[in-house]
């Protein structure tokens, strides 16, 4: 390994420190490292360049059925004792649960394609400049203007536990994005590899700004329901609002729309997969309490079939931990979402409407009703209207409250390509990434428009 990561015998080393000073019946330790380098731009030029390398700890102290967490990024040894000191005394201080088993115990954690590219953690200012310079050198040749960022991230996580969990895996990925704007009109792409030297930035570029080059005067379009395709920009939220319901917490809380429907149609015909082995996503085969991940079946052509856990929810529900619990926050959810492919390209979704929107992305989406999957937000960056199967002229933007399950009910189609993209970030830490496809929907229902 390269001086980039911490590696994971220095975090085996602080994971140890704390738990011997931690005062209890058990204690876990999950230590992060993190080394973020991001190159920014705007006004079609590099206006920022920094790299952040931190790392932090977070000790858990179990005294019977109290517990309590202390977290820290002081991580010489007065900084490790004071935060399992904090931890141990707010434990001795914290209610009793009843329902809290303590500490999962240790499991055999799977082999799984590694999330670590040495190319990544190397890749220094020049090459991420080289890269921005390609976004905006597209951009400038046209008239537009580029804003977005280029970066390489390297993390780490490792868990240990008294009672012998140890779980340590290094990830990389790059990312590009790319708004490109007009006088009147913008685009916005993005893309995600593990690999900085498969970082597609051409691509990028092609499609921000051959879409923005065409998004340029925006026309009124009545707010309606209409047919629509989803880039998998769109396609992202969706899932990541269905996947913060599709876990033991939501339905044990009556707030999930599969709650007491397992084995029932929830969806159209999609398959929603949780898969941490997904060699072409950011693999990791564990969670963050060091339990071994499951591939999970969440809908299968369209059937609610699971939903998943961590060592408190299973418990709570006589269920098998899945092994999906999330750092700091103390709930279950997927990590690695997988919305499977379809048989059609893109154009052939488009080509497949006679009168519709194309929605490039979502922005400032919110909850309206959970149980319902009810959410409001509006379209962004190329909203286009569709008329016999082409595109016909950009439109202005809308505002929109939609179930999203439900209209995941009228899928007509799905892209047979899949685009890997960031989905879920805590405290600069990136905890989930999806792989979905564009979709064609039968119907979505804008409410109002936007000048934005």
């Amino acid at each position: 390994m390269n001086g980039i990561l911490f590696g994971e015998r220095e975090l085996r080393t602080i994971a140890e420190r704390a738990m011997r000073a931690a005062k209890g019946d058990q204690a876990e330790a999950l230590v992060i490292g993190k080394t973020v380098s991001l190159t920014r731009f705007a006004n079609s030029a590099i206006h920022q360049n920094v790299t952040s390398r931190e790392a932090e700890l977070r000790v858990r102290v179990v005294l019977g059925t109290r517990r309590a967490t202390a977290t820290t990024n002081r991580l010489d040894d007065d900084g490790i004792r004071r935060a399992a000191e904090l931890a141990s005394d707010l434990a001795r201080r914290a209610p009793e649960d009843p329902t809290f088993p303590g500490l999962p115990a240790p499991r055999p954690i799977p082999s799984a394609p590694s999330g670590y590219v040495e190319k990544t953690a190397e890749a220094t200012p020049l090459d991420r400049a080289r890269a921005a310079k390609t976004l905006c050198d597209k951009a400038s040749a046209v008239k537009l203007i580029a804003a977005g960022f280029v970066a390489t991230n390297v993390q780490e996580i490792a868990v240990a536990s008294t009672l012998g969990t140890w779980a340590y895996a290094p990830q990389t990925y790059a990312e590009a994005q790319i708004a490109a704007i007009g006088g009147d009109g913008s685009a916005f792409a993005q893309r995600v590899s593990t690999d900085v030297t498969g970082l597609d930035v051409e691509g990028a570029a092609a499609e921000a700004v051959g879409k923005a080059a065409i998004a340029q005067h925006p026309r009124d379009l009545a707010p309606d329901t209409y047919e629509v395709v989803l880039t998998p920009y769109a396609v992202r939220d969706m899932v990541s609002f269905l996947g913060m319901q599709l876990n033991g917490l939501a339905v044990e809380e009556g707030r999930s729309f599969v709650g007491g429907k397992i084995g029932q149609k929830v969806t159209g015909p999609i398959t929603l997969v949780e898969d941490p082995f997904d060699s072409r996503s950011i693999p990791r085969p564990f969670d963050f309490e060091g339990q071994p991940s499951d591939r999970v079946a969440l809908i299968e052509n369209g059937v609610a079939r699971a939903v998943v856990y961590d060592s408190v929810t299973a418990h709570r529900n006589k269920a098998i931990n899945t092994g999906h619990a999330l750092p700091f926050v103390g709930l279950p959810a997927p990590m690695h979402l997988r919305l499977e492919a379809g048989d059609k390209t893109r154009e052939q979704l488009v080509a497949g409407v006679k009168k519709g929107v194309l929605v490039t992305r979502f922005w400032y989406t919110r909850w309206v009703h959970q149980l319902r999957t009810i959410v409001t937000g509006m379209t962004r960056d190329g909203t286009f209207a569709i008329v016999d199967g082409e595109i016909a002229h950009p439109v202005k933007n809308f505002r929109f409250t939609q179930s999203y399950h439900e209209a995941l009910g009228g899928v007509r189609g799905a892209s047979k390509d899949l685009s890997l993209l960031v989905a879920g970030e805590q405290f600069g830490l990136m905890t989930s990434c999806q792989r979905v496809p564009a979709l064609h929907l039968a119907a979505f229902t804008f409410t109002g428009s936007t000048r934005y």
